[in-house]
């Protein structure tokens, strides 16, 4: 009768493999090894070693404004006092820069709401003949210091929730979730009696309340809120079931010490409190201040920005500010409200909050929340697998978010485009499905096409050269 031996097994590069063995009672052994680098290696192209040692360099000083910055909340304002250059008779919209004859029906819709809303038009046929006559500015948020969530709709009266950064100085502002009506105006580009009434009711009822408080608190810190609820089962996309009791319990107690007539307290907790992922607008923001800061950063390849318009997907690098490199809009891969939805109701990545994936949260978080990664059939051993993949297109590990489900090793961050090209492996990114009609319709994930990073690094070696 043969004996079995027992194996020992040295695994080579991808951690998800040494993971797998790990899980299956094998001794093993990592070793962190990649192919040597070779010119134009899956699409990267040639950098001389003169170049890359800049590009490290520039990498370290754009990956610490996420290390190092201090997020706090400090107040709430109308979006054209707090986002630069928004005024009269501009539009912002999620995702990448877009003619309006090209946008999805969703942002078209959103693009006359955000006339109705301002006054600008009556009717949808004065606010159509409006924007065809171009005298409204249609902008991506991404252009500007916010974030456009969904469709991404933010016109000069919407209220926004101030981040700042307390290392930096910079400021970003984020929409707010609108309680019963969920993406309502701003996320989802919808318009009715009732959402004007709700929007009114948020601007004038529910969120000076708020205001009130965080004024008293001197602001409130959302690095700490976002650290401990990423032990607590959220990844900070999709999920924020954690982050949402921990805030409420740094608000609620101060708006209880308001002098403000007890109803109309009553009516903001009730807001707070009812709204799902109530925090998610706070992740963002906090998120854009630290990549606001990284922006402009010269060499570096980090990358400061993902999104899609349903259309287009695209990405921001910090050594080329303001310049766009996009692909075909990718579909996501999750699971659906009702069985009656398939991929042909289905839209084209559209939305901004995959920010946070910047940041180091969301899909490069995978391994912080299982139950996240259950929506698309994964295990646990997947997550952490996933999240290790991750590791090897990121610049560094964020060592203010340590996780549980990794032994308490610290979250990877700073996705870098030349890591991207060479390694092949891409960022995967969480986000909602929303139907082509309007509405979410599943929660699931995608991966940032390679087109963008390949469009990005050909781009980069003619301003900086090879």
């Amino acid at each position: 009768m043969n004996e079995q031996k027992k194996l020992s097994v040295i695994n080579l590069g991808l951690q998800r493999f040494y993971d797998a063995l790990l899980a299956q009672g094998v001794q093993a052994a990592q070793l962190q090894w990649r192919p040597p680098r070779t010119d134009a290696a899956n699409g990267c192209p040639a950098l001389s070693d003169a170049l890359r040692d800049k590009i490290d360099e520039a990498n370290r000083t754009a990956v610490s404004r996420i290390i190092d910055g201090d997020p706090v909340w400090v107040d709430i304002l109308p979006a054209g006092e707090v986002i630069d250059g928004l005024g009269d008779y501009t539009i912002l919209h999620s995702g990448p820069p877009i003619a309006f004859e090209d946008m999805t029906m969703l942002h078209q819709r959103g693009m006359v709401s955000g006339c109705l809303f301002e006054g600008w038009a009556k009717t949808q046929e004065e606010a159509l003949a409006l924007i065809r006559s171009g005298k409204i500015r249609i902008e991506s948020a991404l252009d500007h210091n916010t974030v456009g969530a969904g469709t991404g709709i933010i016109t000069k009266s919407v209220a926004m929730i101030v981040i700042e950064d307390r290392a930096t100085g910079i400021r970003a502002a984020t929409f707010p979730a609108e309680g019963e009506f969920q993406g309502g105006f701003c996320g989802w580009g919808l318009y009715s009696e009732g959402i004007a009434e709700n929007l009114r009711r948020m601007r004038e009822e529910w969120l000076p309340v708020m205001r009130a408080a965080v004024r008293k608190m001197g602001g409130m810190p959302l690095k700490p809120i976002l650290a401990e609820s990423m032990q607590m089962g959220d990844e900070n996309h999709t999920r924020q079931t954690a982050a949402d009791l921990l805030f409420d319990k740094k608000l609620l107690p101060v708006i209880f010490s308001l002098d403000e007539d007890k109803a109309r307290l009553e009516a903001a907790i009730r807001y707070i409190v009812e709204t799902p992922r109530f925090f998610h607008c706070f992740g963002q923001g906090s998120s854009r201040t630290a990549l606001l800061g990284a922006d402009g950063t010269k060499y570096s390849t980090m990358v400061t920005a993902v999104c899609g318009n349903g259309v287009e997907f695209g990405i921001k690098i910090a050594g080329l500010p303001g310049k766009w490199f996009t692909a075909p809009a990718p579909y996501m891969k999750g699971r659906y409200t009702s069985p009656q939805y398939t991929q042909k109701d289905q839209l084209p990545w559209i939305g901004d909050s995959c920010v946070v994936e910047c940041y180091g949260m969301g899909g490069l978080a995978e391994a912080a929340s299982p139950i996240v990664g259950n929506l698309r059939g994964l295990t646990l051993g997947d997550c952490i697998s996933l999240t290790r993949e991750m590791e090897a297109i990121c610049i560094a590990k964020n060592p203010n978010f340590p996780i549980p489900n990794l032994g308490f090793d610290f979250l990877p961050c700073g996705i870098d485009a030349v890591r991207v090209l060479e390694s092949g492996v891409t960022p995967v990114i969480h986000g909602g499905m929303f139907n082509r009609e309007g509405g979410l319709i599943g929660a699931g994930s995608a991966n940032v096409p390679l087109e963008c990073f390949e469009k990005a690094m050909a781009e980069f070696v003619k301003v900086y050269g090879g």
